[in-house]
């Protein structure tokens, strides 16, 4: 490994000005496809009531998104009710509205306040995650033409609002496909991994077996219960990767936290914004900060939560290499050269 000198320059300045991948907070705090039906004695006694229930309905289904299930079963049913559900929600969205004198019926999405949110879960001690995972390329792959057509017709083109975001590909991919055949889709979408959706029969039912595919390797994320559609196979698979980042990425008030310092190698600034993108991004660090920066490498110190393999697995699937040795913690993109 060659020594780097460190440059005081405008590099230096544009580099710092990197920008998260991160999405827009907005997606994750908006719950949309809320179908409402009410009838009361006018039109706008039934707006009402299909505006209250579509807030409580929202807001069960955000703390799903946003909690794993033994942390929000200790809120209870007082935390739905309409006074809190409408406390927090900030905006109701209305598509394919219907009514009559007496009727009201519409699909709506209701827009929650990410503060107020926050500091509720925070009151009742609830760990959650509202952070997006990087932006995925969703690869589905079946054992034979004719059902690989069917399944990658049952994706949608994109899931945006999940903390799994992804974008399903154009292409058709093999079950043992690697990074050298997924990345150049998804590099055009803005993706730094891809997921093998693997389709798994089993006489009627259908399950979906996962991996993470990035340049630092393959990683199985696992599989899906058995379900009776495809459609349902596919929404299997996007609640259970919203759930491996959540127990991935959900820090613990009593989980340790380490102070650390780490040496950073990159061919370019494309691949040093990568890396600094997914350090400040990352939910386990804290305090992130540039020490010092050259053409092709930097200092860098930070606080991480949880155990040194967390942090190596976390990295490891955007395709980023955490290594350790006497100096402390050498950081570059799989599949650099070596320096």
């Amino acid at each position: 490994m060659k020594p780097f000198s460190i440059l005081i320059s405008a590099f230096a300045v544009l580099m710092l000005g990197a920008v998260s991948a991160h999405a827009d907070t907005r997606d994750v705090y908006t719950i949309s496809d809320i179908p409402v039906d009410r009838t009361a004695a006018t039109t706008r006694e039934a707006e009402a009531q299909a505006f209250a229930e579509a807030k409580i309905i929202g807001l069960r289904r955000l703390i799903a998104r946003l909690t794993l299930p033994e942390d929000r079963a200790a809120l209870g049913e007082e935390f739905y009710s309409f006074s809190n559900a409408n406390e927090l929600a900030a905006a109701v969205d209305v598509e394919d509205e219907r009514r009559s004198t007496t009727v009201y019926r519409a699909n709506l999405s209701v827009v929650y306040n990410p503060i107020r949110v926050r500091a509720i879960l925070n009151q009742y001690g609830v760990p959650y995650i509202d952070q997006q995972a990087a932006l995925s390329l969703m690869a589905p792959v079946a054992s034979n033409a004719t059902l690989q057509t069917e399944w990658k017709a049952a994706w949608p083109e994109a899931v945006q609002g999940a903390l799994s975001p992804f974008i399903t590909g154009l292409s058709h991919y093999r079950a043992d496909a690697n990074w050298a055949t997924l990345s150049s889709e998804a590099r055009a979408v803005g993706a730094g991994n891809a997921i093998l959706a693997e389709l798994v029969t089993s006489d009627t039912t259908y399950a979906v077996r996962l991996t993470r595919v990035t340049a630092a390797g393959n990683f199985s994320i696992g599989q899906t219960g058995f379900v009776a559609t495809m459609e349902e196979a596919v929404a299997a698979a996007s609640a259970y990767l919203d759930a491996a980042w959540k127990t991935r990425s959900i820090v613990r008030g009593d989980e340790v936290r380490t102070a650390s310092t780490a040496t950073v190698r990159y061919r370019d600034q494309r691949s040093w914004n990568r890396v600094r993108s997914a350090l400040t991004g990352s939910p386990l660090i804290s305090g992130f900060k540039v020490d010092a920066i050259a053409s092709d490498g930097a200092l860098v110190s930070f606080t991480y939560a949880g155990s040194p393999e967390r942090l190596q697995t976390e990295f490891g699937q955007q395709g980023i290499v955490l290594t350790t040795g006497d100096a402390g913690w050498s950081i570059a993109l799989g599949g650099s050269r070596q320096f």
